[in-house]
């Protein structure tokens, strides 16, 4: 009992180490569509083989993290926290100095394994070290350490590609993740128990995340939203830059600052949307996130300037308020299967996201990337509807 209340007080400490942890190994994520245009013109890539470079990373950074979480959920791997963060990093330093296209794929798997292997076992670990009553509140928390690492990513690698050395400067981002890891494996204890918090172990004692079975059918419906979200949050980080970079002929510091805007805002919006799911319920929030986007992502072709930035703000708070709370009602809906749960939204849907970023790809090579915005326009529409059918009430109190 004595453990229990310590881990209780110092709750903030192993949730801020996660959160950095997952600000770390998300660096990659954020970085790699401001390498994109770069890598573009040093391999000659047409947009259908730099959607393939988006394809494989999510392929080995997401669609496999329920595998992970299968085995997070069997046997307790902390160890595997600060190690992925590790090979992550490895991946993004070597991908500056491949030298053909390749090795450049080896490197983006290399990274992308790092990732997947990161998220179930530190997800698994928020969960445990979380009350009840909080849960939407601590996943929101490590969630903003992961969108973030996408804003610092985008940033910290456009400051890179623009100063001498180009692309054999990512070689510098394995420092970050050799600090962090280290100090994750100082504190392997704290961040990864192995009993909850009181809380949580009064519910599951009591039976209440186990009242109701399983219902694949809503499930599936999750994971299809996300996927449609994800698709979404893929085909713009993807496009956004190639847009103002090789449509327009703008500038790469002006691309990547439009990004990192976009980024930034989803990190504000996925704190904020988590701890409003505590209050008003799950699909209130995700039903909400969905909606605001709809008129957004229509208006962006049509707008320049302090609009733009406005709009690509807008766009991410909202688009992005629903990151955690999906996270948590798969945990919900699947009690005993945390890990599981953790690697199917955050990691799996997510992933297949990557297939449409391929499938922009072909639109962009054939009807130009304008078209890929229309495409995106239409695509919040879809995840409406999935979302009305996700169980909960609306506006719940």
């Amino acid at each position: 009992m004595e453990q229990i209340q310590y881990k209780q007080r110092l709750l903030t400490k192993p949730l801020t180490l996660l959160a950095f942890g997952h600000l770390i190994t998300d660096i990659s994520q954020g970085a790699l569509p401001v390498l994109l245009p770069y890598l573009k013109t040093a391999f000659s890539l047409t947009y259908t083989q730099i959607g393939v470079v988006v394809l494989v990373q999510n392929l080995t950074s997401s669609v496999i993290q329920p595998i992970f979480g299968y085995l997070t959920d069997r046997v307790s791997l902390p160890w595997l926290i600060p190690a992925s963060i590790i090979i992550s990093g490895i991946g993004l330093a070597i991908i500056g100095i491949m030298t053909s296209y390749t090795t450049l794929l080896a490197a983006v798997v290399l990274c992308g394994l790092g990732v997947a292997c990161f998220h179930p076992q530190a997800s698994k670990s928020t969960h445990l070290i979380s009350s009840v009553s909080t849960k939407g509140r601590s996943m929101g928390l490590f969630s903003v350490g992961g969108n973030m690492g996408l804003a610092v990513g985008s940033i910290t690698m456009s400051f890179a590609l623009n100063a001498p050395g180009v692309l054999t400067n990512t070689l510098y981002f394995i420092i970050p993740s050799l600090i962090m890891a280290s100090l994750l494996y100082r504190n392997l204890p704290a961040i990864s128990p192995a009993v909850a918090t009181t809380s949580t172990t009064t519910a599951a004692r009591t039976g209440v995340s186990n009242r109701q079975p399983l219902n694949y059918g809503l499930l599936a419906t999750l994971l299809a939203f996300v996927f449609i979200r994800s698709s979404i949050h893929t085909g713009l980080t993807t496009y956004i830059p190639m847009y103002y970079i090789n449509y327009l002929a703008g500038s790469p510091m002006y691309a990547s600052y439009l990004l990192a805007v976009f980024l930034l805002a989803g990190v504000a919006g996925t704190y904020m949307g988590a701890t409003l799911s505590d209050r008003f319920g799950r699909k209130t929030v995700i039903m909400v996130s969905i909606l605001v986007t709809i008129p957004l992502i229509s208006l962006f072709q049509y707008t320049s300037g302090l609009a733009t930035l406005i709009l690509l703000a807008l766009t991410g708070f909202a688009l992005i308020s629903s990151f955690a709370t999906t996270v948590v009602l798969a945990q919900e809906m699947m009690p005993g299967y945390v890990g599981m749960a953790s690697g199917l939204t955050i990691g799996f849907s997510i992933g297949l996201g990557g297939v449409g970023a391929t499938l922009l790809g072909y639109v962009a090579d054939h009807f130009g990337v304008p078209s890929v915005f229309t495409v995106l326009s239409v695509l919040p529409i879809v995840g409406l509807a999935l979302a009305s059918l996700l169980p909960g009430k609306l506006f719940k109190r």
